[in-house]
């Protein structure tokens, strides 16, 4: 098996560290990324247990010299870049957009969207120069075009992902380089909880409901979509999770139960 160099932005937890784990145990190799070094860190010093190949740089997404460093990285430690995913994302407070302070609305904006712009630019400009090279952009709720109260920011940004990946992938027909979107679906990670506002106990009653019908374990996920990145041979690619046969079948088993 030839070993693949796989960049994840944001794999320092959830479906991020979930996809890193799975291409490890695959036998490639990874260079991760985290926020904060002392995270990070940590992290690498778990999946070195798993495997020496790995790596990582510290950084924000919404930072240049983050995507370079990372690009520096892959390369000086491995030599090449075969596959790079922009998974970083962070949540919406659970609020009305009107009631999100400013400075969210930057952040949030920052890092779903620039920096997953960023992270498109310098990886299709790495491999343009390589002469090869995959780049998949993580999805998430509103890509198509959902809505839901509370989530208004946040779908915006996903939606646009569907759109940039899509419409970049069209610029780019002709080069050596495969664009895609990995749509896992709703996950059971801490991203989901991740809010710094209660919901109401109706709010939590729906969710619940939701949840409960919809939401997938991690690995399974990741394992899905690393083997779907793999084979992937397309200019253009969706890897979803939650297909319509696989929710048909969440919903009988949900009615039997």
């Amino acid at each position: 098996m030839e070993k693949k160099t796989i960049v994840v932005t944001g794999s320092t937890r959830g479906i991020g560290l979930g996809l890193v784990t799975e291409f490890l145990k695959l036998g490639h190799q990874v260079v991760i990324n985290g926020r904060t070094s002392e995270k990070l860190e940590q992290v690498l010093e778990d999946l070195k247990k798993l495997s020496s190949d790995v790596t990582g740089v510290v950084g924000n997404v919404n930072d240049a010299s983050t995507h370079m460093a990372l690009v520096e990285k892959a390369v000086s430690t491995f030599g090449k870049i075969d596959i790079w995913v922009n998974n970083a994302g962070i949540p919406q407070p659970h609020r009305s957009f009107i009631d999100i302070e400013l400075k969210d609305i930057q952040a949030i904006t920052e890092v779903n969207i620039y920096g997953l712009m960023l992270g498109t630019k310098t990886a299709a400009n790495f491999m343009l120069r390589q002469g090869f090279g995959k780049i998949f952009n993580m999805e998430g709720f509103g890509s198509d075009g959902r809505m839901m109260k509370k989530l208004s920011l946040y779908g915006t940004t996903k939606r646009a992902v569907n759109y940039f990946t899509k419409s970049v992938s069209l610029e780019m027909e002709g080069l050596p380089i495969e664009l895609g979107i990995l749509s896992p679906g709703m996950v059971r990670t801490d991203f989901l909880k991740n809010t710094d506002n209660p919901r109401t106990p109706e709010e939590e009653k729906q969710f619940k409901k939701v949840y409960e019908i919809l939401a997938e374990d991690a690995d399974v996920v990741t394992k899905f979509l690393v083997a779907g990145m793999l084979k992937s041979n397309k200019h253009y690619d969706r890897i979803e999770f939650l297909s319509g046969w696989r929710l048909a079948s969440k919903l009988i088993r949900l009615m039997l139960r």
